[in-house]
């Protein structure tokens, strides 16, 4: 009995089969469908056949088949790889912690809308500090994709550091590697007051304050002087890390200086000098001589009053 006709449905779609006279067989070239056959029941999309010979019997197999089911399911692939943005630290950054929690999202429908086959979490790779890092990392959902949190359990050592992310999808598309540099710096700036010294006096209303300030990791480092809490406008750091900066005193009797050295990470280290600036003189109250007269090569004292 001759074949009438043979037809093929596939994700909704019917075409007919032709004979192909050298090869005996029916054929049809098809275009797959556009999204992935991954989240479909199963992970392929269902093929069903319908033949029918001239005299009407129909046979019909689909991919439930109990011989053929197997080679009636159509598995698709997307192409499209998914996209890793990291979200802290931000690239630049300074960190002031040896141990910083790292975020990043990745998103598998960044194009299309529908059909991708979503990511694969566990092909997920960190690159910190030479090494290759696939665990401890928690998820969380977000739109088409996840949102990934890593902190690192060993402490990592001040100075420049790159964050790297690798993903795939679940049809094997690689992400395109996302990267971050920044820098650690868990220490603060070094910082020395040569001038003036705990306690200092002086009646000059000009006061200068010498130092020198260092920062292995974070340089150049911005030094601020107040006096009693009000700040002395900007200070100069040269390329060695020294500084001066002249000041006006103007109240009598004990001051505050406060110098301070911050570095790009904002740490910040503070040293206290508290100087006394007084401009009024002694006054001599009274003076009395004991014996007075005195015989010649004999002691005799002096007592003065002052204030």
């Amino acid at each position: 009995m001759a074949i009438k006709s043979l037809t093929a449905t596939i994700n909704g779609q019917t075409v007919p089969l032709t004979l192909n006279e050298s090869t005996g067989k029916y054929e049809a070239q098809l275009t797959a469908p556009a999204g992935s056959s991954f989240n479909l029941d199963g992970g392929y999309y269902p093929v069903s056949l319908r033949a029918e010979d001239t005299a009407g019997n129909v046979t019909n197999a689909d991919s439930t088949h109990s011989t053929l089911g197997t080679n009636l399911r159509l598995f698709v692939k997307e192409q499209v790889k998914p996209v890793i943005t990291i979200l802290a630290p931000a690239a630049g950054a300074y960190v002031t912690t040896g141990t910083p929690t790292f975020k990043f999202k990745v998103l598998d429908n960044t194009i299309q809308t529908s059909g991708y086959s979503g990511i694969k979490k566990d092909t997920c790779v960190i690159g910190l500090a030479g090494k290759s890092i696939t665990s401890g990392i928690a998820w969380e959902d977000t739109e088409g994709g996840y949102i990934g949190t890593y902190t690192p359990a060993d402490i990592l050592a001040d100075g420049e550091q790159t964050f790297t992310v690798d993903i795939k999808d679940n049809d094997g598309n690689s992400a395109d590697t996302a990267s971050c540099t920044f820098k650690i710096d868990t220490v603060a700036p070094s910082l020395v007051i040569t001038a003036p010294a705990e306690g200092f006096e002086t009646n000059e209303s000009e006061l200068e304050i010498v130092g020198t300030t260092d920062d292995v990791t974070s340089k150049p480092v911005v030094v601020a002087v107040k006096l009693n809490d009000t700040d002395c406008g900007a200070v100069t750091v040269g390329s060695d890390g020294s500084f001066s900066k002249t000041i006006t005193l103007s109240q009598q009797g004990e001051n505050t200086i406060v110098v301070s050295a911050t570095d790009k990470a904002g740490k910040v280290t503070s040293v206290t000098r508290k100087i006394v600036f007084n401009t009024v003189a002694p006054v001599i109250k009274s003076v009395v001589i004991s014996p007075n007269p005195v015989n010649a090569g004999t002691l005799y004292t002096i007592s003065v009053e002052i204030e």
